[in-house]
């Protein structure tokens, strides 16, 4: 593929993802659980829940617009930001032990690099500082998990369709994909195949793993949210490998 293939699936996928977190956020009236653990007891949480999805929504559709795009992407960043600094930092601080609050926290600082990364590539001057620094986060994301996948290897292989054989093999073998693919990045070495690879394998999950939960769970926030960051994951794997694909054709 050219990299404005891989560009246009990766700003499709992300561009979706944002979008429907945030009518996620508008249908379900709260905050997604995981992704932006809000405490019940902040006031007018319900209000602020229907406003940041709402955004989320007019961000997700200016990116799609060439005019706006970056408009939109800031916009995005902006709020991924603030999520991070009001929401997770807290509770991260709070429970430092607490597996599934790092979990959510690498979460947005992933999907908060992706969306780095494309408002570097709308950016009229190049946007190789946005990039950089959205790859950097994205690629720090995924060494957080691949360590959590050791950690936690029989909760992470629970998790896996009980239809697929070896299910530890398989945890072992994301969690080294996962390292290899940061490294990658980081280096700037096979990132075209790293990107297309891990892409490709998000893209996977999001179809055997996410939907498949998403169905027998029609009405359960969670699982909708865990298949649209995946998605977004897929999306920004797709824009790493259409940057790389674009540095090499211009050496």
């Amino acid at each position: 593929m050219n990299n404005n293939l891989y560009l246009g699936i990766g700003r499709l996928f992300l561009m979706i993802s944002i979008i429907a977190i945030g009518v996620i956020h508008i249908v379900s009236g709260h905050f997604p659980v995981g992704l932006m653990p809000v405490a019940a007891s902040l006031p007018a949480k319900q209000v602020l829940a229907y406003l940041t999805g709402s955004l989320m929504i007019v961000a997700g559709i200016l990116v799609v617009t060439k005019k706006y795009a970056a408009y939109g992407a800031s916009l995005a960043a902006l709020l991924y930001l603030l999520a991070l600094l009001l929401i997770h930092v807290p509770k991260v601080l709070a429970e430092p032990r607490n597996p599934s609050e790092w979990a959510g926290f690498f979460e947005v600082i992933c999907i908060m690099g992706g969306i780095l990364i494309l408002l570097g590539i709308t950016s009229k001057d190049g946007g190789a500082k946005l990039t950089k620094t959205g790859t950097y986060l994205f690629s720090l994301g995924l060494l957080v998990f691949g360590v959590q996948h050791y950690m936690y290897a029989q909760f992470v292989a629970n998790l896996i369709p009980a239809w697929i054989p070896a299910r530890l093999f398989w945890d072992y073998l994301v969690m080294v994909a996962f390292f290899a693919s940061a490294i990658s990045f980081i280096i700037h070495k096979l990132s075209k195949l790293a990107g297309t690879l891990l892409g490709l394998m998000f893209l996977i999950w999001v179809l055997i793993l996410h939907l498949p939960r998403v169905i027998a769970s029609i009405h359960t926030e969670p699982e909708w949210t865990s298949l649209f960051v995946a998605l977004a994951f897929s999306g920004i794997s797709f824009l790493l490998a259409g940057l790389a694909v674009t540095k090499t054709s211009k050496t």
